[in-house]
């Protein structure tokens, strides 16, 4: 298992197929936003989105950018890494709490309704 670093996404990739996708963007030299994680349904999510968070973190203190967050996992990471918060940027949405941003619920309608 490898992960393979492209502007703006870093993937993991084993025997040549992609099992997990980090996207983010580049905002200015500065500021950048960790948009979407995605990891193919049979994998390990804890695991692989933790590996490319941990890359990506190395990243961006590199750079010495901030960080908007805008996955729900990765916002949970944070919150349970004090030592990588000090890359966020001020104000992100909160992940826990009444203010929190909320999972909208799925309903697949079938052809009878």
């Amino acid at each position: 298992m490898t992960i393979t670093e492209q502007p703006g996404q870093l993937q993991v990739v084993q025997d040549e197929q992609l099992l997990a996708r980090l996207h983010y963007l580049r905002l200015s030299n500065t500021s950048w936003v960790l948009e979407q994680i995605f990891v193919r349904p049979s994998q390990s999510a804890t695991t692989l989105a933790d590996q490319l968070i941990k890359r990506f973190t190395e990243l961006a203190t590199a750079a010495q950018v901030t960080v908007k967050l805008l996955d729900p996992y990765a916002k949970r990471y944070f919150s349970q890494h004090p030592a990588d918060q000090a890359l966020l940027a001020d104000h992100q949405l909160p992940v826990t709490g009444d203010a929190a941003v909320k999972p909208v619920a799925l309903h697949l309608h079938t052809e009878e309704e």
